[in-house]
């Protein structure tokens, strides 16, 4: 495992911020993967999705759940653009957040500068039969440790370092990721708290 070291917090921040303004139009889930999800989850009421640059996440999953009260994060000034998406460090637990939701996606620990903080913050979120979703692409051209994408990852490490988290590994299935590029499939990591 390697993370791409900053100078700063602030630097953290600001090289996060400058690949979210730079890759603003990019979407990685893709609708497949959200209903896969639902087939885990299908009674969610509750879906938190971290790290969701321009809100796309948020509108699959108010697709697969109409009912449900559905809100992203996203750590650049960009959030205010976006509807159920709040400027925030998916790193920081908010007390309001903790034990509440039923699924909790995200497809950006690649983003994470604390990476099992930043999952042990995401474990306790979960309601007590909540489910984690991380989706995780393992290619070569993408899984590369820089200061946009600070997490460089194999899957043994990352398995490990769910446990590591306190969490315990149900599932995974494959997702297609980025615009349903073939060299940029994923793999989906369903997740419960050990």
């Amino acid at each position: 495992m390697k993370v791409h070291p900053y100078a700063s917090y602030d630097d953290y921040v600001a090289a996060q911020t400058e690949a979210n303004k730079r890759k603003l139009r990019n979407v990685w889930v893709r609708p497949e993967t959200v209903l896969r999800i639902g087939t885990y989850a299908p009674f969610a009421k509750w879906v938190l999705c971290h790290g969701t640059r321009n809100g796309a996440e948020q509108r699959m999953f108010k697709v697969q759940y109409p009912t449900a009260y559905v809100i992203g994060t996203e750590i650049s000034d960009t959030a205010s653009q976006f509807p159920d998406t709040v400027q925030h460090d998916f790193q920081i637990q908010r007390p309001e957040w903790v034990g509440n939701f039923d699924v909790v996606y995200s497809n950006s620990l690649d983003h994470a500068l604390a990476p099992v903080v930043a999952l042990m913050t995401w474990r306790d979120q979960l309601a007590p039969k909540g489910r984690l979703f991380i989706e995780h692409c393992f290619t070569p051209e993408t899984n590369v440790s820089s200061a946009a994408d600070p997490l460089e990852i194999s899957r043994e490490e990352l398995q490990q370092l769910f446990k590591d988290a306190g969490l315990w590994l149900g599932d995974t299935f494959p997702a297609s990721g980025v615009n349903g590029a073939d060299d940029c499939a994923s793999t989906v990591f369903v997740l419960g708290r050990a």
